[in-house]
């Protein structure tokens, strides 16, 4: 059984933040206690990992902890929903918006039931917005690294172009992949050399 006191906490501090990192099971049963409850959380997760999809419309705040520049950045990112969270704003949540829809389908009031009805169509309407944005966003991927590597290939980056896109992946499978471009990339051409530009110069 969860610690008596684990529950006592979710249910009654002031804000619970919720670190998602490698999805552990105990994390989430104590985040839906949390929502259950409408009150305050925060959610973390390290960068580069997925979020799931029950929670993926949720704010949450990415966080590489061996990136001191990244730490900063969630540091900074967890004081401000903190003082968000002072000043009154309102919890949202899967849990709320169901629990406030079903409050509003069984009202007596016939403008309310109306209300839930609409509500129930802009939520659909959402989920294919969604949908589709996360299907445009995988298949576009690829298309960019199939031109990043041709543009490789033909000279047009060099290594030293790559270098800070590679500093700026955080996915190590991407970060891989750009290594590997790198390695074979042309060295960019001597500044003097006719009619190939300057390092400095855009590769497109």
């Amino acid at each position: 059984m969860i610690s008596t006191q684990i529950l006592e906490r979710i249910l009654n501090d002031g804000i619970v933040i919720a670190d998602l990192t490698d999805q552990n099971p105990n994390v989430f049963y104590e985040l839906a206690v949390r929502h259950a409850v409408r009150k305050p959380f925060i959610q973390i997760i390290a960068e580069g990992q997925n979020i799931p999809f029950d929670v993926q419309g949720i704010r949450t705040i990415e966080l590489d902890h061996q990136d001191l520049d990244s730490a900063a950045s969630a540091r900074e990112s967890i004081t401000k929903a903190i003082r968000a969270i002072d000043e009154g704003q309102p919890v949202d949540t899967p849990m709320t918006y169901t629990l406030n829809l079903q409050d509003l389908r069984s009202s007596g009031n016939a403008e309310e039931r109306g209300m839930a009805e609409i509500l129930e169509i802009v939520q659909g309407i959402q989920r294919q917005v969604q949908r589709s944005s996360t299907d445009r966003a995988s298949a576009d991927f690829p298309v960019l690294r199939a031109a990043v590597e041709e543009w490789v290939l033909e000279g047009i980056l060099t290594a030293e172009n790559l270098m800070p896109w590679m500093r700026r992946l955080r996915l190590k499978q991407n970060s891989l992949w750009m290594r590997d471009l790198i390695e074979n990339a042309p060295a960019a051409p001597h500044p003097h050399q006719p009619g190939t530009g300057y390092p400095s110069e855009p590769p497109f």
